[in-house]
C-alpha cells in the first residue's frame, strides 16, 4: 500500500515533509471536498427562482494523522513542534504524493491531540486547513519550464497528450491553452495572469476572439519597452502605466483560446499564469 506524504511550504520558506519534522508523526491523507452556492433571484409573482451565478466557496481540509510516542516527554515534545508548525500566521503551499503537481494554499488551524487512550503510546487527530481561495493550482506557471511539468503531469491536469504547450509567441496571430478546469479571469474572480509585451508600432491591442474580451496600450515603443497587463493593471518598464490603455482585461476560457494582436508590427508576448482547479 502506498504511503501518502505531504509536503509543506510555509510562506517563503524552503518546503519540507511534516513527517521530517516532527518523530513518530505520520500523514494519512485527506479527502476535501469543493463548496459551492448557487444564487437564485425570485420574483414577485412567479414561481421558482432564476439562476443568476454559482461561486465556488473557501473550504476546510481534514488532514488526518496519527502521532506514535514512547513516553510522555516524547508526547509533550511532539506535540509542542506540531503546534509550532500549525500556529503559523502565514499561508502554508501544501500538496500530496499523489497529487505532486497541484498544490493548494492553506490558512492552518490549531488542532486537537491527546492520547487516544488512557495510557496509549498513540494519538489519531485531524488537521483542518482552511482554503480561502477555493481553488487548487499547478505548481508551475505556464511559462515555466516545460520538462517540469513533464515530470509533474498527473491524471486530472487537462493537459492534452502529444501537444506541445507554449506560451511565448512572436505572431501575431496565435493559440494559448488554459488547462484549467474554469476560466482564468482576472477582473471578476482577481485570478492571476500576467501577460508581457514587448511591441514595435503605435499600441498595441490583444483580443481573444474565443470570448472576445480585450486590452489595449494606446502608446508607441521601438520593442525595448517592457509592457505587463498584471491582472487588471499595466505598468510600463515596472511603473503604474494603466492610465494609457482602455482599462480592459484579458479572460482565457477553459481549452484553446485564439488570441490575436493589432496596432504593431512585431510582438514579443508571454502568457504567465498557473492553471487552476476544482
Amino acid at each position: 500500500m502506498q504511503k501518502p506524504k505531504l509536503l509543506m511550504k510555509i510562506g517563503d520558506g524552503e518546503e519540507f515533509n511534516i513527517e521530517d519534522r516532527v518523530p513518530g508523526l505520520k500523514y494519512l491523507g485527506d479527502d476535501a471536498t469543493q463548496a459551492t452556492t448557487n444564487q437564485l433571484t425570485q420574483i414577485t409573482g412567479i414561481d421558482g427562482a432564476i439562476y443568476s451565478y454559482k461561486t465556488y466557496n473557501n473550504y476546510q481540509i481534514p488532514a488526518n494523522f496519527y502521532l506514535q510516542f514512547h513516553n510522555w516527554e516524547d508526547y509533550k515534545l511532539a506535540k509542542h513542534e506540531i503546534m509550532k508548525i500549525f500556529a503559523t500566521r502565514k499561508l502554508i503551499r501544501i500538496r500530496t504524493d499523489v497529487e505532486s503537481a497541484i498544490v493548494r494554499f492553506v490558512l492552518p488551524t490549531v488542532p486537537t491531540i491527546a492520547p487516544s487512550e488512557a495510557t496509549s503510546h498513540y494519538s489519531l487527530f485531524t488537521e483542518n486547513f482552511d482554503n480561502p481561495s477555493g481553488y487548487r493550482y499547478s505548481i508551475f506557471r505556464s511559462d515555466s519550464d516545460w520538462s517540469l511539468f513533464t515530470k509533474g503531469d498527473q491524471l486530472g491536469m487537462n493537459i492534452p497528450d502529444g501537444e506541445t504547450l507554449n506560451y511565448h509567441f512572436t505572431t501575431t496571430k496565435f493559440k494559448v491553452y488554459n488547462a484549467s478546469d474554469i476560466a482564468v479571469d482576472p477582473y471578476k474572480q482577481k485570478h492571476d495572469l500576467k501577460i508581457v509585451s514587448k511591441f514595435s508600432g503605435n499600441n498595441l491591442k490583444i483580443t481573444n476572439k474565443t470570448n472576445s474580451t480585450s486590452w489595449t496600450y494606446n502608446k508607441s515603443t521601438n520593442g525595448g519597452d517592457t509592457v505587463i497587463l498584471d491582472g487588471i493593471n499595466t505598468t510600463l518598464n515596472g511603473k503604474p502605466a494603466s492610465v494609457d490603455t482602455d482599462y480592459g482585461h484579458i479572460v482565457l476560457d477553459p481549452g484553446w483560446n485564439e488570441i490575436e494582436t493589432s496596432g504593431a508590427g512585431s510582438v514579443d508576448i508571454t502568457f504567465s499564469f498557473p492553471f487552476v482547479y476544482l
